[in-house]
């Protein structure tokens, strides 16, 4: 009896020390990376002005991006994805769960100013918008033989230039 208390104990003293070492808002496990959105060339000489942040959390059993970005035309609907190179590097392809695989969810992560995962980030009439989407897949970090999540970029309407991207680190 004695011996399942201090076992318990030592469960209890275990969770407790890695509930403390999760990122404040993170379930403990969970990795939460953020990004700070800068506009791409392409953004600029379309004359926005865009700022805002990134967050990606990834847990033992799913994935999700949050947006809060402003800058945007409040007339148009912006796509938005997770991206598998860094801005510096173009942002890459779209991130996949299943590499080759199909181009939408649930086997990407698509942003989202609504519930619908196929949908697009809606700015209001200040132009900010803010978005979600999520996967219950664990999107890979620090893979050294396939692709991993690294950024998040927004693409203009109509000619899919990457106009704003958020590294995340």
């Amino acid at each position: 009896m004695h011996i399942r208390l201090r076992l318990a104990g030592l469960t209890v003293a275990v969770a407790a020390a890695a509930a403390m070492t999760a990122p404040a808002g993170a379930a403990p496990g969970a990795d939460s990376l953020h990004g700070t959105f800068r506009e791409t060339t392409s953004g600029a000489g379309l004359g926005y002005d865009i700022a805002g942040s990134a967050k990606l959390t990834v847990t033992a059993s799913s994935t999700e991006a949050k947006v809060n970005i402003s800058g945007l035309d409040p007339a148009k609907h912006y796509g938005s994805h997770l991206h598998n190179l860094s801005c510096a590097d173009g942002g890459g392809g779209h991130y996949q769960n299943i590499e080759g695989g199909a181009t939408t969810p649930p086997n990407e992560v698509w942003l989202s100013s609504t519930d619908n995962a196929l949908g697009t980030l809606d700015p209001n009439a200040g132009g900010v918008a803010h978005g979600s989407g999520s996967a219950t897949w664990v999107a890979r970090l620090t893979d050294t033989t396939m692709t991993n999540a690294r950024s998040i970029v927004v693409h203009e309407p109509g000619s899919g230039a990457r106009i704003a991207c958020a590294d995340l680190t």
